[in-house]
């Protein structure tokens, strides 16, 4: 069989043809596998999976696996699949089969984009920044079906930016002889998941888990912190790649500040901050700053103003149920030797 190499980008023209291949999810399971800590990180991997690989196969007419679907723009905030997304970056997304080898070839680029794998588990095998060609097999990521996404950087309100990172999007390679199928072979009762979701997301500030001890390779970290990056963030990324800080909640709906100054993050990446409902979605009309595009006082901070006057520089809706994620992007040194503090929230007087 020839090698056959998929763009997403060319696919995607096609996705308003008729005739396109049914999405490649193939269901066995004929009993429902109860969902508990041992198997939590698989059983919302597996659906998640399976959900893009339908996401994929519509948006790029293809049977969904094996092949980069870019997003030209932000996330979409009614998308459900996944919890507390970033609306900072491009997606590139792809549900691997690697009972055929894949190659990710990243273009040459000034632009921060960023590579991170995913295996059925939800350890992160390989994350990578810097242009070249990277080799997906089951041995050296861990299973036979992977998550493969790429995060690029955009300036979101400027649509001329949003066509050059777009471009960049399309120059992202993705080698493989056979494209396979996704074999979901569980059934999950989606109560049970999200039963356990709750009970991460609300024992994670409470036990001091950070996302720095949350995300990485097999043996980085145990499974019960692994369990804890999972519910907060499915696809989040280990601490060489993003920081998540999350601001300790503050039950009220009376306006709120947030000052950032000097974050420390590397000149080619970024920070933002995002608002979320109780259950880790955006609502609202103002639910995310970023870097790009914040504007700064003449101190030099940027000062995020969470409710109160929709006029404000830096307005973020809050309601009831609110919290924020803040993300720094390839964090320096200074955020982890403690020279740096994550911001808290103060009261708008």
């Amino acid at each position: 069989m020839g090698t056959a190499l998929h763009s997403g980008a060319a696919l995607a023209q096609s996705a308003g043809q008729a005739n396109c291949p049914k999405p490649g999810v193939v269901e066995t399971a004929t009993a429902v596998t109860p969902v508990t800590k041992a198997n939590y990180a698989q059983a919302e991997t597996e659906v998640i999976l399976a959900d893009y690989v339908r996401k994929i196969a519509k948006g790029t007419c293809s049977a969904g696996v094996g092949v980069f679907m870019h997003l030209k723009g932000a996330m979409d905030p009614n998308d459900r699949t996944i919890l507390r997304p970033n609306f900072d970056t491009m997606y590139s997304f792809a549900v691997l089969d690697l009972n055929s080898p894949a190659t990710v070839v990243l273009p040459q680029t000034d632009r921060y984009q960023i590579l991170q794998v995913v295996d059925e588990e939800h350890w992160i095998p390989l994350i990578a920044d810097q242009p070249g060609r990277y080799e997906l097999t089951k041995e050296n990521m861990g299973s036979r079906y992977v998550f493969a996404f790429v995060r690029t950087q955009v300036n979101m309100q400027d649509p001329a930016d949003l066509k050059n990172a777009g471009a960049i999007q399309d120059q992202i390679q993705l080698v493989q002889a056979s494209k396979g199928e996704f074999v979901s072979s569980h059934r999950y009762d989606m109560k049970e998941i999200l039963a356990l979701r709750a009970d991460y997301n609300k024992r994670m500030q409470p036990e001091g888990v950070t996302s720095e001890i949350a995300f990485g390779k097999k043996g980085e970290l145990t499974e019960e912190l692994r369990n804890f990056g999972v519910a907060v963030g499915w696809g989040g990324l280990p601490k060489q790649g993003a920081v998540y800080p999350f601001p300790k909640i503050v039950n009220t709906t009376e306006p709120q500040l947030l000052v950032l100054k000097d974050v420390p993050n590397d000149p080619r990446a970024f920070w933002s901050v995002t608002v979320y409902d109780k259950d880790g979605f955006s609502v609202g009309e103002k639910y995310n700053i970023n870097s790009a595009f914040a504007k700064k006082n003449a101190k030099g901070e940027y000062v995020i103003h969470l409710g109160g006057d929709k006029n404000q520089d830096n307005y973020l809706d809050i309601y009831p149920g609110w919290n924020v994620a803040v993300r720094i992007y390839s964090p320096t040194e200074a955020y982890f030797n403690g020279s740096w503090t994550p911001p808290q929230f103060e009261p708008a007087n």
